[in-house]
């Protein structure tokens, strides 16, 4: 497969990214532990994070049978398509873990605009899209992380 390095790669950081979702644990403040809000975050951190690991992986395994580069990419593709469709469908219901809703309805229209990305490449077959789309795979557990670490970090605020 081409490109089997990053494959195996987006594989591997999937699961060191799943394990930071302890980190989140443990770096949480006490009175916001049993948050919806923390747990949403945990969860979602680490099962997403699987995801890109079963794909980056899955693609390596889906060339060892097709030995054709274009069929897996759209396989893997269609995959990724369907984790992450499912799963936004899942995250996205109103819920205490949604205190904003408007910031939910963002993230409905920017799952479903990421969802669209990837099933164009269950069409085209491309291998360099791929790429993109394990990118894309990273993005969202990624910055689940970046904002969990951010409020953490924030200054307490001012009565």
């Amino acid at each position: 497969m081409p490109s089997e390095f990053f494959f195996m790669a987006m594989g591997g950081l999937g699961i060191s990214l799943a394990g930071f979702a302890g980190l989140i644990a443990a770096l949480s403040p006490e009175s916001l532990r049993g948050s919806a809000v923390v747990r949403w975050r945990i969860s979602h951190i680490v099962v997403w994070a699987l995801h890109l690991t079963f794909v980056g992986f899955g693609v390596v395994t889906i060339f060892a049978f097709t030995k054709d580069a274009e069929m897996t990419a759209r396989i893997a593709s269609l995959t990724a398509a369907v984790l992450v469709g499912g799963r936004q469908w899942r995250s996205t219901r109103p819920g205490p873990h949604w205190p904003n809703e408007q910031q939910r309805q963002r993230m409905v229209i920017r799952a479903s605009v990421i969802t669209m990305l990837i099933l164009v490449n269950a069409w085209l077959g491309s291998v360099a899209y791929l790429h993109l789309v394990m990118l894309l795979l990273l993005l969202a557990p990624s910055l689940i992380f970046v904002a969990a670490i951010r409020d953490v970090t924030a200054p307490p605020a001012t009565e």
